[in-house]
């Protein structure tokens, strides 16, 4: 597994991690990379799963009900990053078995403008294609920033807060992967 970035990411405090989301094995390659334990979290019917529920609530991971407004996984959201802890999330809302980035859900905008928390996005390749002990999995970290220092022709509403922010994911994954965001452009490395 290779690194890019480690001086980008936050020494402590609260942040959010950004990323686009093709495998499961995206969370452990993050959370790994980091070396800091991160919040994740996970559509609600994989905790219906009596081993799975039990090892993603062991590992800290928290469910949320996708394509509706999940109030309750918000304020968690909101719970971990007033405690101090980094938070995992993936804009998308889904893994995208194309590989490619679909467009992102408008609640990160939410999120990222009531905490006013960091935001650090990530770029994640190789995990689809990960074996067990034979993988090439790179995570890319880009500069953290605020949604509040975003460019005002960015901020008009939360979907167009939502898309800024995955361009800055998209800046970090080859041409190939930046689907919707196909006018990213790479961040120097």
């Amino acid at each position: 597994m290779t690194l890019d970035g480690r001086e980008r990411i936050p020494t402590h405090g609260p942040y959010i991690v950004v990323a686009n989301h093709v495998n499961w094995k995206d969370p452990p390659a993050i959370e790994f990379s980091f070396g800091v334990a991160i919040r994740f979290m996970a559509k609600i019917e994989a905790f219906r799963i009596v081993f799975l529920g039990g090892l993603l609530r062991g590992i800290g991971c928290f469910p949320v009900r996708r394509g509706e407004g999940d109030r309750r996984a918000v304020v968690t959201c909101l719970h971990v990053l007033r405690a101090g802890n980094p938070l995992g999330f993936f804009p998308e809302g889904t893994r995208s078995r194309e590989r490619k980035l679909g467009r992102a859900q408008p609640g990160i905008a939410f999120l990222a403008l009531r905490s006013d928390a960091p935001i650090v996005p990530v770029g994640v390749t190789g995990t689809a294609d990960a074996k067990l002990f034979r993988s090439d999995i790179r995570v890319r970290v880009g500069e953290p920033f605020r949604a509040s220092e975003l460019p005002e022709a960015a901020t008009r509403d939360e979907q167009a807060i939502a898309d800024a922010i995955m361009r800055r994911v998209a800046a970090l994954l080859p041409e190939e992967m930046r689907g919707y965001y196909s006018d990213a452009v790479h961040e120097p490395t």
